[in-house]
Formats: C-alpha cells, sequence, structure tokens
C-alpha cells in the first residue's frame, strides 16, 4: 500500500491530455479574435481544484479536471469567467479530458481509478462509467476521441483501452470497451538517462482521419505512432533527441507539441509525412507557466495547465494554492 500511495503521487506529476481531436465548431471572428491576442492570456481556477487535463468544448468553452476531486470546471476562454460544472457524487479523479463535438460528449480519463467516464458536457449527466480495470492496480492516464472510438492510456500496462462509438457519436449499445496492447517498438523498460517514475504511456492524440494515435511514454522520452486497429506502434525517430518529463500532446497537422511539466515548457516537433520522423523546431516557454501537464489550442493559441506541484505536491490538498490556465501563441 505504501508503494502504491508514492506511485500515485508520482503520477500525477504527469497528466495527460490535449485538445480534443473532433473540434468543436468555430466562426472566423472566433479564430480572428483568438490569432489577435485579445482574450486574456491567464484563465483563473477555483482555489485548490489541482488541475491536470483540459479541453476545448463548443464556441469558447473550456474544460478542466481535478486530479483530487474528479470535479470539472466548465470556463470560457474569451471572458476568462467559468464554474465548477460537474461534481461527482463518488469518489474520483479527472485527469486527461477529450471532447466530441457530434454529441457534445466529454470524456474523462480518471486515473487510479482504473476507469473512464463519458458525460453530457451541456447538463453534466454522467452518461457511462467503464471499469477499466481493478481501481489501485492501473493509471487511466489520457484520452483522445477519433470518429471511430475514444482511446484511453493505461500508464502502468503495454495496452490501451478501446470504446468504440456510432457514428453520430453515440456510445454503442450496449456500451462497451476492448482492451488493445501494445505491440511493436513499444517498450515498458525505462530509459536510464531520464528520472525513472513509473509512467510509461500518457499524453495521447490522434491524425484527423484517425488512421494513427500518437502517444507519449514518460519513462521512456519518447514518442510513437499506434495502428488503433492491430495495436502495433513505431517508434518516431527524433534523432537522438529525449523528451524527459513528456507528458500531455497535441498534434496540430504534422506539428506535434509536446508539453514538458517539470522543465516549464512545451517542446515542438515537425513531423514527416508518414509520422515516423521528426525534428524539434522550438520550445515555448513562458514566465507564467506553473508546472504546466496539459494542453488545448484554440485559434493561433494553446492553453496550458498549471498543475503548480512545486506549491501543491501530489497526494496532498492545498485549499489556499492558486491555480490557472495560461495562453500562449503558438
Amino acid at each position: 500500500m505504501k508503494n502504491l500511495v508514492l506511485l500515485l503521487a508520482m503520477v500525477f506529476l504527469l497528466g495527460c491530455g490535449k485538445e480534443n481531436l473532433i473540434p468543436a465548431e468555430r466562426n472566423s471572428d472566433d479564430l480572428k479574435s483568438a490569432s489577435l491576442n485579445v482574450f486574456p492570456d491567464i484563465l483563473q481556477l477555483p482555489d485548490g481544484f489541482q488541475p491536470e487535463g483540459i479541453a476545448i468544448g463548443n464556441s469558447h468553452e473550456f474544460y478542466v479536471g481535478s486530479t483530487v476531486s474528479g470535479q470539472i470546471y466548465k470556463g470560457n476562454v474569451q471572458t476568462g469567467e467559468g464554474d465548477v460544472f460537474i461534481l461527482p457524487s463518488y469518489p474520483t479523479q479527472a485527469g486527461g479530458l477529450s471532447f466530441d463535438i457530434r454529441k457534445g460528449y466529454l470524456f474523462v480519463a480518471n486515473g487510479m481509478m482504473g476507469a473512464g467516464s463519458v458525460y453530457n458536457s451541456q447538463t453534466g449527466e454522467l452518461l457511462e462509467r467503464f471499469n477499466f480495470a481493478v481501481p489501485g492496480t492501473a493509471f487511466i492516464n489520457d484520452v483522445v476521441v477519433t470518429s471511430e472510438a475514444a482511446y484511453f492510456t493505461s500508464s502502468l500496462a503495454p495496452v490501451i483501452y478501446k470504446v468504440p462509438l456510432q457514428k453520430n457519436g453515440e456510445l454503442c449499445l450496449p456500451a462497451q470497451f476492448t482492451e488493445l496492447n501494445l505491440t511493436g517498438d513499444f517498450s515498458m523498460i525505462p530509459n536510464p538517462m531520464i528520472p525513472h517514475l513509473g509512467v510509461l504511456s500518457n499524453g495521447i492524440d490522434a491524425t484527423p482521419n484517425g488512421k494513427y494515435l500518437i502517444l507519449a511514454s514518460t519513462d521512456r522520452g519518447e514518442i510513437y505512432r499506434v495502428d488503433p486497429v492491430t495495436g502495433e506502434t513505431v517508434l518516431i525517430d527524433l534523432g537522438g533527441l529525449l523528451l524527459p518529463f513528456a507528458d500531455g500532446i497535441l498534434l496540430d497537422g504534422k506539428t506535434l507539441y509536446v508539453v514538458q511539466n517539470l522543465p516549464n515548457q512545451v517542446a515542438v516537433i515537425e513531423l514527416d509525412d508518414d509520422l515516423e520522423t521528426g525534428s524539434q523546431i522550438k520550445t515555448i516557454t513562458c514566465s507564467d507557466f506553473g508546472i504546466p501537464t496539459t494542453i488545448a489550442e484554440f485559434g493561433n493559441r494553446i492553453y496550458a495547465v498549471n498543475a503548480h506541484f512545486d506549491l501543491a505536491p501530489p497526494g496532498g490538498i492545498y485549499p489556499e494554492v492558486q491555480f490557472e490556465v495560461v495562453g500562449v501563441s503558438k
């Protein structure tokens, strides 16, 4: 039990998240405003919230989850206003988030609960909870939605949990999931050149057509291309570059944004057409970063969730610590 508690503390140093794959419709005025940088740079979250994942919803809406309560905060990137929207009636955690515009579903990775949840993003109703594993035996870290399915990462095992969806985005009846074994280049052996924190697969995103998933491995400092049907993985060749403390990721065309939480930065990688090689083209830093864990995009900006592990180490409750989301230019 002591080791499990320590692991729980460590894994929340390495959250998840990225922008939703199936984006909400944005009108030209929305995107112009975002690109002109007239939206607030700092989006305040409730004190003591201890955030992790983020997703952009319809119009200017954004959602952020809490690692200690499982609550979901709903805000507005244009006004900066918002409030706690979902208050689970049972003990849970909220890690990575993904939004599907087709039905307005919000998918949530539930961490050490070994589960994943699906909410109605407008009413807050819990639509389904998938119990992938016995609580405490798995860490469900992040999630991405494609036109075919929702894919949840499991940081302690070489698997991805796949929840198939109907063409209109509705859950299948009955709701179900399958376990996708990661084969090929994926490795469960930590890289001795980077810190070993007990977390393998972490952030996840997908190509717009859903042909491939992109997966970050924290203890390996590597990025993989994953076949969502077979589970076969291909290590993306970054020319020897390692990405220590890799956390949430965001794929924008052939540009991959990788959050590195403790270094307080986002690595920007340009990938080739086949998603087999890539090179770092720049690093995004900001004086307002406070150990970011995940990012989402709106227009020409990315929004990073500050977890402030320096002020609020995982495993504790810190009601007076302030948390926020920081907007920066791509």
